[in-house]
């Protein structure tokens, strides 16, 4: 073999581990950040935050949860209520590093779970994109915490939970 596609070969076998090595902390990173997403004092409540063009808003409920060291954001929840205000549509913002081919799974407190697929991934995270049905509603505005379980690269369940704690105010301010 000639020393320039040697030195080639060897170039490329050492980026290929830089970028394992690059990974594998990024993993480890958001696991961290995940097992340890519970924030210093009384939880957040859930607040709106709004947008517009000049002529109409886009509002939405928005609740986060931020590791307590780094406070970096480990999960995001976006609830849009529908223009007929009826209905509503839920985004999810999950940390990179996960197991994509399981299902995240998303309940109130100990209700049933819905079983949801994550649809892309970016730089910023891995997004989950569903449809609230009218009994899910109803029990984010009684119950005490969303709860998301998604699955770590070794298949490990992580379950995050975030408080909901003024989810009705804000939903019906969203409106």
């Amino acid at each position: 073999m000639p020393a320039s596609r040697h030195a080639s070969a060897a170039g490329k076998r050492a980026e290929t581990t830089a970028v394992a090595i690059a990974l594998t902390v990024f993993i480890a990173a958001a696991q961290s950040a995940l097992a340890q997403q519970a924030p210093d004092g009384p939880p957040a409540a859930w607040r709106v935050e709004c947008s517009g063009d000049g002529k109409t808003l886009d509002c939405r409920a928005v609740q986060q949860v931020f590791h307590r060291e780094t406070r970096q954001l480990v999960v995001s929840v976006l609830v849009r209520p529908a223009a007929d205000g009826k209905s509503a549509a839920m985004v999810i913002t999950l940390p990179l590093g996960l197991n994509l081919t399981e299902p995240v799974l998303v309940k109130v407190d100990n209700g049933a779970a819905e079983r949801q697929s994550i649809q892309t991934c970016t730089n910023v995270g891995c997004f989950v994109a569903m449809t609230l049905t009218d009994k899910l509603i109803a029990a984010m505005r009684t119950g005490s915490d969303l709860k998301i379980t998604v699955q770590d690269a070794n298949k490990k369940p992580i379950e995050m939970s975030l408080p909901l704690l003024g989810f009705g105010i804000a939903f019906d301010k969203a409106k």
